[in-house]
């Protein structure tokens, strides 16, 4: 056989070898960071990924962890870091804490927030979802009674005992309990005054739940549960003059080279996906938390939950949480479950 057609048989060889060994390319798509109810089967997104691939192209690949202190840790070692493309369910102060791990790019629009979500914004840290937390209470443990109406009614002998709150040592909702409570009243005086402190939001309305106490810190949804049961009407929530603290969930890209929108239009597409009407109404069903745009359907259920006209203001800040974890420690001394 001639050198020529010996060198075109080798050529052609090695062609079909390489398309056959070689690896597909990856389908455009995003690669989400987040905790296990978000993440689990059923849940937001493992419900969204279809329609989502469907209307823009983009897979949507999604690992989970336990909880959302959990995505830190993952953010902490590079070899993790760089499979990520968003961090979805993180809170505020968790935003905080990761900063230097995400991406502060300007959004490729400006989301239609709720006037209420509009002061929680910050560079790179979208907000998905809300709740208002308070006390929720069954009525019929109250038929006659008085109501706190301030914080400082608290440490009235009434109410002693009669309250379940979360640690916030282990709990975000107990963590946002004093953080808005630790500038009015002290740990000292509601130390004395709780039923007991649970491990866990979960852990405190199944107490509730048992009558263990007649009221418990949660959120305003809550009563959208309720109702959900048919029995909205037993139950109310306490309307503090002090206003109500919120709890805002959002989403964040993680910090790589270059522009993330440009770079992969699949961000901007899982962006603007998120925060659109029928979206936020099938996350807030799946998470029962509250929609962050305005003109958002919901659930029937949902029209149990009041809205909120003042939103208290609380000092968000890394150095203010964790000093107050160290007093917490302090005056406490192991008081949780």
């Amino acid at each position: 056989m001639p050198i020529r057609s010996v060198a075109c048989c080798l050529v052609a060889f090695f062609c079909v070898l390489s398309a056959c060994t070689s690896k597909k390319p990856a389908a455009p798509g995003i690669q989400i960071l987040t905790y296990s109810s978000l993440g689990s089967s059923g849940g937001f997104l493992d419900s969204v990924k279809d329609d989502f691939k469907q209307k823009t192209g983009c897979e949507l690949r999604v690992e989970s962890t336990l909880g959302a202190a959990q995505v830190l840790s993952y953010l902490e070692e590079e070899k993790q870091r760089k499979r990520i493309d968003w961090v979805m369910g993180i809170d505020e102060l968790l935003y905080q804490r990761a900063s230097r791990y995400l991406d502060h790019s300007k959004a490729p629009f400006q989301p239609d927030y709720l006037d209420l979500i509009a002061p929680h914004q910050a560079s790179g840290f979208y907000p998905v979802d809300y709740g208002a937390l308070s006390f929720i209470y069954r009525k019929a443990d109250f038929k006659g009674k008085v109501l706190p109406h301030t914080l400082t009614d608290l440490k009235k002998p009434e109410f002693r005992k009669k309250f379940i709150v979360q640690d916030p040592r282990a709990s975000s909702p107990g963590m946002i309990f004093f953080l808005f409570a630790d500038s009015i009243v002290s740990i000292h005086d509601l130390r004395h005054q709780w039923l007991t402190l649970a491990p866990s939001w979960s852990a405190s309305y199944q107490m509730f739940l048992a009558k263990d106490a007649p009221m418990v810190w949660s959120y305003l949804t809550s009563l959208a549960y309720h109702a959900s049961k048919h029995d909205r009407e037993d139950y109310d929530y306490v309307q503090f003059k002090e206003g109500l603290p919120l709890q805002v969930e959002g989403m964040a890209l993680v910090n790589h080279v270059g522009d993330p929108f440009r770079d992969n239009p699949c961000n901007a597409a899982w962006l603007k996906y998120v925060l659109s009407a029928p979206v936020q109404a099938t996350l807030v069903s799946k998470q029962w938390m509250m929609p962050v745009l305005k003109q958002v359907t919901l659930p029937k259920v949902f029209e149990a939950v009041p809205e909120v006209k003042k939103g208290a203001v609380l000092p968000l800040s890394v150095e203010k949480v964790d000093a107050l974890i160290s007093r917490f420690g302090r005056e406490v001394q192991g008081d949780s479950l």
